[in-house]
């Protein structure tokens, strides 16, 4: 408690202190000692202190109670030395100057001192030197309200007594106490500027030194206290306990530094602070503490750090939430930069540095903690405790990260965390760098769209959810046990994705997984969605682990199926692509020992070009099952035709497809084909065929494997299907069940015939039953003989003879056992076709050939010579069908006539061969032509020599023997001719004529079978006819005229290929012979000459054969042999002297050969130049 300013001690102790001091005053050198004008002023005085007598200079200056406006100043140069006295003491709106030298003894005595009870409002101005040396002893005091207390530029206060502060200001309110010189205190609890009031000031622009114990810079503290306290200067405290600015108040006023703080003495703090006071530290400012903390939050508050804060711990928070904004340097040397201890609210924003002394940066407890990385470095790691925290970090570098227990949020964006980033529960990636992750306990969400992981991200157990749509993680994903849900959509991982117990689900539709994946024990499902070949790479397994597990591929490409392991259930959806090699795919785990397959209707299992592969159980045994909609794909491996797809279990099409290739010939031909081992084929499959290079052949065993039923598998009847006709040379193959051969029911074949029924098997033979053998009749015994009578001196009687033994009887013989008659022979099968396969004729009976299956196209093709021998014929014709009458022909000399004709029919032309082709349809043509030269010998004998040119066609439908059926409408063709000719006709006096012409043509067909297969080709005909008659009168009138005629012929076609086989022609030269007879008459009718005509012609096609041949290898020929009889008529009439008209028409038919018969008419003019 402190004294009255007047209270004086006056004992001999003091005095003799008072004259030791006063001597030892007399021998300074400096000293230059003064008095004042008053000790004890007045109202509205002024006191001056100098030099000058008679004021001594032991005596204070102390202003009466209840003063005002008294002005004290000690002047420059002068010293006071005041033993047990206050110095200078002002009361109410008084001001006190020193500018001199103040030195104070005696314990409790201040060296200046503003004090009133009332109004207050003094100022305490030091420009000089203010000495104490007692306990509480103060340079600079006051209890006065709202003081100003300077100590200036220049000015010094230096107090070596305990508890004696430089400055204080004590219970009074609103004062302002500013250092711009020096404060110097060495006492223990002597602070440099000390409040104990509220609403203060507090500025240092100055040096502030301490080095008693617990003597802070600065310590403001009341109640409720809101004193805001600057440090621009310099602060330094070296005592034990003693710190650099100390706030207490109770409601917080305000800390700011600018300057430097420096606490060197142990327990000191460089700033402490209570309830909540805020905190600044400004840029290029430092508060260091050598070994405490470097601010103190006791109660929390607010930090905003761009300066330097040091200490052993850099800040430490208790007692009360905390935020912090750092743009400079926390650094812990020993310990933590930053540390809060219990259940208190922890808000970071960093961009600057945060460094720590022991491998930890910051670590906070069991509050809800915020960190907000904007840049710079954090040095250790950031421990958030066991609080609901938050980390987010969008640039910088931090160590490491544990957010500890509790529901936390970590959100990235940029920056990077060299180390592990720890106990996150929420976590959100959309750029920066991070060491590893280690979600470990709890249940996580783990959120990457960007950034870059260099190791692992772990969680151990609980339930995780992991997404990545973008970024890079190093190493693996191991989310543990727990129900997981990953979803991968972009980015890239690069070891792997691992998961243990409990039910997972992945779904992967982006990025990529380098290593393998595996999912772990449990019901598990995966869907890998809209990913390529390419894309799953580098996914080296993928793994479903032990339970039931399903994995949808939707819209995929992918080979290496073996590295799909462990499923249950595999899906194909939405244009998958499953590329099978030689090590297939297996089903189901070492419990469940097998899986499905389901193949939905867009998706395709493409296993062409590897040979042999297959679908196949986890255990041996087991039977998988395969369920097609979709497509199985034999042919995307080249031109390969031993490729076979083995499933080992049951297969069922729904509605699905098998596509394979086969080198379509004869029996056995290679083809790849369907293995169904074990199980059973049924539901309904397409079968598409595509030929490899085969050239057709004629089947007559069980065919061309395409499907195998193996190992007791069986199918059901309608299992398989043709999607559509295949052909290959000259066949169309088509699909069967069952082959001819023993173990051959359950396969399905390609034919290219059906066969003959299989010859019956006898009945087995009733065995006979043995006859039962006859016993024996025991034999007779034989007769004694008679004793003879005694002879009258008989010669001796003969002796009897001795009977014969018996012979003993034959034992019977033992019947023989029956034989057991022979087991029937099994018969031979006979083959089905597949559902939807046109009508085929009935099997032929047994020992008969095969029927061919012809394709459409055959009897087309084969067709295609013959009708381009007759359209060759039909433009020759005959000398009166081109030339009208011989009659005709008078004229002479060069160029002197023209002629031209049309004709046209209707003709049905049958041949005999393999393929029995018959063509019927129209036959016509148009021809002009003139005489070159003319001329008439003298004996009456005509020449006319002539040229003519032509366009003839043919065009009309083919039936043949097709598919099987003879007759069958195959086709159409058409051939267009394109002609020129030269002729040469004599006409002898009696009007015989000969008639020589030859012709070739260009040929242009079109033949196309009905279910339009065909190709247009090119060729050339030639033909040369020579032809007479010789005209017999009847009578005036009428005339009969014999007539022969021989035709030599030969069409040459090029080579077709219809995209089912090529088909080269060979046309045999052939001859045509006719014989005929016209019957005609002569007579005149209104200045016309008229001369109608009959006639009747035999007409012999000699025995030429054409031919055919499909791919090189099957021949079809084709004979033209055949006799036809013509008969028709026609008017020749001479309608002026230099022109002619003529017409004929004729109906033939066959007679011998196969049928002929056309009906056809032409009209023709003639013309004398």
């Amino acid at each position: 408690m402190r004294r009255s300013p007047l209270q004086v001690r006056s004992t001999p102790l003091a005095h003799a202190l008072s004259l030791a001091f006063g001597v030892c005053c007399l021998f300074r050198a400096s000293a230059a000692f003064g008095g004042c004008s008053s000790n004890a002023p007045q109202s509205d005085v002024t006191v001056i202190c100098d030099t000058r007598p008679p004021i001594a200079s032991t005596l204070p200056v102390i202003a009466v109670p209840g003063s005002v406006n008294v002005t004290i100043d000690v002047l420059p140069g002068v010293e006071l030395d005041i033993v047990n006295r206050n110095g200078l003491y002002v009361r109410n709106t008084s001001t006190a100057t020193n500018r001199g030298t103040l030195r104070l003894t005696g314990n409790g005595f201040d060296g200046m001192t503003s004090q009133s009870p009332t109004t207050g409002r003094n100022t305490l101005v030091n420009r000089g030197a203010i000495y104490t040396n007692g306990t509480n002893s103060e340079a600079m005091f006051n209890s006065a309200a709202a003081v100003t207390m300077r100590n200036e530029a220049g000015g010094t206060l230096t107090t070596s007594g305990a508890s004696a502060s430089a400055m204080i200001d004590f219970n009074s309110a609103g004062g302002t106490l500013v250092n711009d010189g020096a404060i110097v205190t060495s006492g223990a609890g002597s602070n440099g500027m000390t409040v104990r009031t509220s609403g203060d000031t507090l500025v240092n622009n100055g040096s502030i030194t301490t080095t008693g114990m617990s003597g802070n810079g600065i310590s403001a503290g009341g109640t409720p206290g809101q004193n805001v306290v600057t440090n621009n200067g310099t602060i330094d405290v070296s005592g034990n306990n003693a710190s650099g600015i100390v706030s207490q108040d109770a409601s917080p006023g305000s800390i700011t530094n600018t300057g430097s703080i420096i606490a060197r003495g142990t327990g000191g703090n460089g700033v402490s602070v209570s309830n909540a006071a805020p905190v600044t530290n400004a840029t290029g400012a430092s508060i260091v503490s050598q070994h405490a903390s470097g601010i103190i939050a006791n109660g929390g508050g607010t930090l905003d750090n761009a300066g330097t804060i040091q200490g052993a711990t850099g800040v430490t928070i208790a007692n009360g939430g905390e935020t912090i904004v750092n743009s400079g340097t926390i650094r812990g040397t020993n310990a933590e930069a930053i540390v809060a201890s219990g259940k208190i609210n922890v808000s970071i924003t960093n961009s600057g540095t945060i460094a720590g002394g022991a491998g930890v940066a910051m670590r906070t407890d069991t509050g809800s903690d915020t960190f907000n990385m904007n840049g710079g470095t954090v040095t250790g790691q950031i421990r958030q405790g066991d609080g609901v925290d938050a980390f987010t970090m969008t640039a910088g570098q931090v160590d490491s990260l544990d957010q500890g227990d509790g529901r936390d949020t970590f959100t990235m964006s940029g920056g990077r965390i060299v180390g592990v980033f720890a106990n996150g529960d929420v976590a959100r990636i959309t750029g920066g760098r991070i060491g590893s992750v280690d979600l470990n306990v709890g249940t996580n969400i783990y959120d990457m769209s960007g950034g870059q992981i260099d190791g692992n991200v772990t969680a151990a157990q609980n339930d995780d959810t992991f997404i990545l749509s973008g970024g890079t993680i190093g190493g693996r994903v191991d989310l543990g046990s727990g129900t997981n849900s990953l979803t991968i959509t972009g980015g890239s991982i690069g070891q792997g994705v691992t998961t243990t117990s409990g039910t997972d689900t992945l779904t992967w539709s982006g990025g990529t997984i380098a290593g393998p994946v595996s999912l772990g024990a449990g019901n598990d499902s995966a869907v890998i969605r809209n990913l390529t070949d390419a894309t799953l790479a580098a996914t080296t397994r993928f793994d479903g682990g032990p339970g039931t597990d399903t994995l949808t591929f939707d819209n995929v490409q992918t080979s290496g199926l073996a590295r799909y392991a462990n499923w249950e259930t595999v899906s194909a959806t939405n244009n998958t692509q499953l590329a099978f090699d030689a090590n297939g795919l297996t089903l189901g785990d070492a419990a469940s020992g097998t899986g499905t397959l389901d193949l939905d209707a867009a998706s395709t299992i493409l296993a062409g070009g590897i040979g042999r592969t297959s679908i196949q159980p986890a255990i041996a045994g087991q039977l998988i099952a395969l369920n097609n909609a979709g497509t199985i794909d034999l042919t995307n491996g080249g031109s390969s035709t031993s490729d076979a797809f083995v499933v080992n279990g049951n297969y069922t099409g729904n509605a699905g497809r098998l596509l394979v290739q086969s080198a379509l010939g004869a029996d056995g031909s290679p083809s790849d084909r369907l293995v169904i081992a074990q199980g059973t084929g049924g539901g309904t499959t397409s079968i598409g065929v595509t030929n490899a290079g085969g050239g057709g052949g004629l089947t007559t065993g069980d065919g061309i494997l395409v499907v195998q039923a193996a190992n007791g598998a069986t199918t059901s009847a309608g299992a398989f299907t043709l999607g559509q006709g295949v052909g290959a040379g000259a066949y169309t193959y088509f699909l069967f069940k069952g082959g001819v051969s023993e173990g051959t029911a359950d396969n399905w074949y390609l034919r290219s015939s059906v066969p003959p029924l299989p010859a019956p098997v006898p009945a087995p033979t009733t065995p006979t039953t043995p006859t039962t053998p006859t016993t024996p009749t025991t034999p007779t015994t034989p007769t004694t003989p008679t004793t003879p009578t005694t002879p009258t001196t008989p010669t001796a009687p003969t002796a009897p003879t001795t009977p014969t033994t018996p012979t003993t009887p034959t034992t019977p013989t033992t019947p023989t056992t029956p034989t057991t008659p022979a087991a029937p022979a099994t018969p031979s099968l006979v083959p089905t076709a597949a559902a939807g396969t046109p009508p085929l004729p009935p099997p032929p009976p047994p020992g008969a050939a095969p029927i061919p299956l012809y394709r459409m196209e055959v009897p087309v093709y084969a067709e295609l010579p013959p009708v381009a021998r007759e359209l060759t014929i039909q433009q020759i014709g005959t000398f009166h069908e081109r030339q009208g009458e011989q009659a005709l022909l008078t004229e002479n000399g060069s160029l002197p006539a023209a002629w031209s004709r049309a004709w046209g029919g209707h003709a049905t032309q049958h041949n005999s061969g393999a393929a029995d082709p018959e063509f019927s349809g129209g036959i016509g043509g148009v021809q002009v032509g003139h005489d070159l030269y003319a001329d008439t010998t003298p004996r009456g004998h005509r020449n006319h020599y002539g040229f003519f040119l032509g366009f003839a066609r043919a065009s009309g439908d083919v039936d043949g023997f097709a598919l099987g059926f003879p007759n069958a409408n195959a086709g159409h063709l058409s051939i267009n001719a394109y002609s020129a000719g030269l002729y040469w006709t004599h006409i002898g006096p009696g009007g015989w004529y000969t008639d020589a012409v030859l012709l070739g043509s260009s040929l242009t067909a079109d033949p196309r079978s009905n279910r339009g297969v065909g190709a247009t080709t090119h060729g050339s005909a030639f033909a040369a006819s020579i032809e007479a008659g010789l005209p017999i009168p009847l009578s005036a009138r009428l005339e009969i005229e014999p007539q022969a005629q021989l035709i030599w012929q030969h069409a040459n076609l090029h080579d077709i290929d219809d995209g089912i086989s090529t088909v080269s022609f060979d046309e045999a030269s052939g001859f045509v012979g006719r014989l005929g007879v016209r019957l005609f008459g002569h007579f005149d009718a209104a200045g016309t000459t008229f001369e109608p005509y009959v006639r009747a012609n035999l007409w012999r096609y000699f025995g030429a054969t054409d031919t055919a041949t499909f791919a090189g290898t099957t021949v079809i020929p084709t004979s033209v042999a055949a006799t036809t009889a013509q008969f028709g008529a026609g008017i020749v009439a001479k309608v002026s002297a230099r022109g002619s008209v003529f017409a004929n028409v004729a109906y033939s038919t066959g007679i011998a050969g196969p049928n002929r018969s056309s009906i056809e008419g032409g009209l023709g003019v003639r013309w004398k130049w």
